[in-house]
């Protein structure tokens, strides 16, 4: 993670999701990342490789406060291993503690973050509670969750950066977890979800086709919202959570007929807008941004199975135009509808 200029000899393979010049400042100074900075990590500066770390905690997972702890022992290394929009990472820490305020969490896009450790071990902090990242252990967080975390010695690990628009077309009982932690051997789904996660390899994923490499992606996320689903605490509000499924079935089923109302929801349910707004609050979630995240995965099904032009996937699935549609999907996917379509498409 952050490394304050000390590790001079890091290993990495990391360019950004932006595709465009990012810049951070630090002491009141501005230092642009450019492509001469993704050269061997023995030709770095410190502080480029400081920034590099950043950047690489920022972009495939989330943004956090990062500081080193403790002496230097091993060196660390970030590895991507992606399918389609979900970033998988390989990564080699060394002693490090980082801070998630409340700031970076309403400023980063809306994700699910899935972590599975192969030695060593993470500790995480929340309000709520402390849960420890081991190996044998599955760790599914929201990027909405505040807290800080230590590596107190060398921790290898796996993450996936899920969107949530991703996510949002199988059925988890709602919105991303705030922290759930869970051991593989008394939870038969996590050990399978874990035991799938783990056997992918940039070799395997790299022979597959675009399609092969979309099943791989969809067979994941399945996983990932059955076992959130199975895991959620029974809540004594069983009415409330069906009307809130029947509620986002119908705008589903309705996200091709254009601009879907709070007032259209209560209005086909024969219920108050405030009953509709309560029953997304029920798992944290908005109805502005159910809607959105379901509009974003029906086009970029589109955009990945079919050929269809951009300006048509954009009317069919209720964006202004084009442009609109474009500024939504590079916000969630950081890639334009076009560029991902050339990157992913299965058609």
């Amino acid at each position: 993670m952050s490394l304050q200029g000390k590790y001079r000899d890091v290993s990495t393979k990391q360019t950004t999701r932006h595709d465009r010049e990012d810049s951070f400042y630090r002491a009141g100074a501005e230092v642009r990342v450019t492509q001469s900075m993704l050269s061997p990590a023995g030709l770095l500066t410190p502080e480029e490789l400081d920034l590099r770390w950043r950047l690489a905690v920022r972009d495939r997972l989330a943004s956090v406060d990062l500081q080193p702890t403790g002496p230097v022992k091993r060196f660390g290394s970030v590895e991507e291993l992606d399918l389609g929009d979900l970033l998988i990472t390989d990564w080699v820490c060394p002693q490090v503690e980082g801070t998630r305020g409340r700031n970076a969490a309403r400023h980063d896009d809306d994700a699910l973050l899935l972590f599975a450790a192969n030695a060593g071990q993470q500790i995480i902090e929340t309000s709520d509670e402390t849960v420890i990242l081991r190996p044998g252990t599955v760790l599914i967080m929201s990027t909405r969750t505040i807290g800080r975390f230590v590596i107190p010695d060398h921790l290898a690990k796996r993450t996936v950066r899920v969107p949530m628009s991703a996510l949002s077309p199988f059925d988890t009982g709602g919105g991303a977890p705030g922290c759930l932690l869970l051991d593989t051997a008394q939870n038969p789904l996590a050990n399978l979800l874990h035991g799938f996660l783990m056997s992918m390899d940039r070799h395997h994923i790299g022979q597959m086709s675009a399609a092969e490499v979309e099943g791989a992606r969809n067979a994941l996320l399945v996983l990932v919202a059955g076992m959130i689903r199975a895991s959620r605490p029974h809540i004594g509000d069983d009415e409330l959570q069906l009307f809130r499924r029947r509620l986002e079935d119908w705008i589903i089923d309705h996200l091709a007929g254009g601009p879907i109302r709070v007032a259209d929801l209560a209005a086909a349910h024969s219920v108050s807008p405030r009953t509709v707004h309560r029953a997304f609050a029920s798992t944290g979630d908005t109805v502005g941004a159910v809607i959105r995240m379901h509009r974003l995965a029906a086009a970029r099904g589109d955009l990945v199975n079919t050929n269809l032009c951009i300006a048509a996937i954009a009317h069919r699935w209720g964006f202004c135009d084009a442009s609109h549609f474009g500024r939504e999907f590079r916000r969630e996917f950081s890639l334009s509808p076009g560029d991902y379509r050339e990157a992913h498409g299965c058609a």
